[in-house]
């Protein structure tokens, strides 16, 4: 671990999806102990991803881009951060994409040291994790000691905030019925368990007295309305969480389940249990990001078509058995260990 009179300058660029931000934190701690914990980390982050962040004390700024693919000469938002660092150069930029849509960001910004795309391509294992894969970045210039550090980690809403604002009980589980792909047109959702396990898992948790936090996006709530009326063991907040709150609300939670998607991986981040239905996607890849910290349970009706994800036999699916066969009282029983 380095330290300097002032605090080293870095820019990161994973302007993703959630899933794909929460598993590039794992750059940030690794960057505190390679520079010291006072380092500035500024984020170039996807437009509404800021809030991830929002809570978070090791992040000094993030610059959300409204359009990531437009270039540098026409794109507003990457020429302010060009025009900033002419006055305040960054240290190192350090490029986690490796599509070309950062690449004239990368080129043009100030900076002493310039990491990955278009100066460095990492090609991605195709069987190894995302956080993994990132690591080959992160190798290319930071000590073992720093690397050891590599795992993501979130910072929230306190937990009693978030009990006045929503109401909520002394322990929760968090559900997360949706995923990335719900309103997709012409796109079978492949990821998604069906609602009927979802109400069937609900009803079980009822008769349980376990009290569940169910959480999504807005466009979430017209394709749960199946799942009304609930049972008043359930706290429905779809819609109305920002993601400094989404962390916070999983970070208290005693355990998760949901599907392969973007709140799995917030659950890892902030060692939480979480049981993640997986079905066409491979979780050597996609599952949370498992660590000395958290508990990462997969559950998988092991057919063997699965993993199909990206290949023909996905798109010639037409009844998602992989999901329909995930068993609600098989989940009910991981979440009950938890209680």
């Amino acid at each position: 671990m380095s330290s300097s009179a002032s605090p080293v300058r870095v820019l990161v660029i994973r302007a993703g999806a959630l899933g794909d931000t929460v598993c590039a934190t794992s750059i940030i701690e690794p960057l505190r102990y390679e520079f010291g914990e006072d380092v500035h980390i500024e984020w170039v982050a996807k437009a509404g991803m800021g809030d991830l962040f929002a809570a978070d004390p090791r992040i000094a700024r993030v610059h959300e881009l409204r359009n990531r693919r437009l270039p540098l000469p026409f794109n507003r938002d990457k020429a302010t951060i060009v025009k900033a660092s002419r006055h305040h150069p960054y240290d190192y930029v350090i490029n986690l994409e490796l599509g070309p849509l950062f690449n004239d960001l990368v080129r043009t910004v100030s900076a002493r040291h310039r990491i990955g795309m278009p100066y460095h391509y990492f090609a991605e294992p195709p069987e190894a994790h995302a956080v993994e894969n990132l690591k080959l970045i992160y190798q290319s210039f930071l000590g073992s000691q720093s690397l050891n550090r590599s795992w993501p980690v979130l910072q929230g809403l306190e937990e009693t905030a978030l009990r006045k604002r929503f109401n909520l009980p002394s322990a929760w589980h968090v559900f997360v019925p949706a995923n990335s792909h719900v309103g997709k047109r012409h796109h079978l959702n492949h990821r998604a368990w069906p609602l009927s396990h979802w109400q069937n898992l609900l009803e079980l948790c009822d008769v349980a007295g376990i009290h569940i936090v169910m959480v999504g996006g807005p466009a979430d709530r017209s394709l749960l309305d199946a799942l009304r009326p609930l049972p008043d063991t359930v706290t429905d907040l779809i819609g109305r969480t920002r993601f400094s709150e989404l962390v916070g609300l999983i970070r208290a939670a005693r355990s998760v389940v949901t599907t392969d998607t973007g709140p799995a991986h917030i659950a890892g981040a902030v060692n939480t249990p979480v049981t993640v239905l997986i079905g066409p996607t491979n979780p050597k890849r996609t599952a949370p990001y498992s660590t000395p910290h958290n508990t990462i349970r997969v559950i998988s009706a092991g057919l063997p078509c699965s993993p199909c994800y990206h290949t023909p036999r996905l798109s010639a699916c037409s009844d998602n058995r992989c999901m329909q066969q995930i068993n609600p009282e098989q989940v009910f029983s991981e979440l009950a260990s938890f209680s």
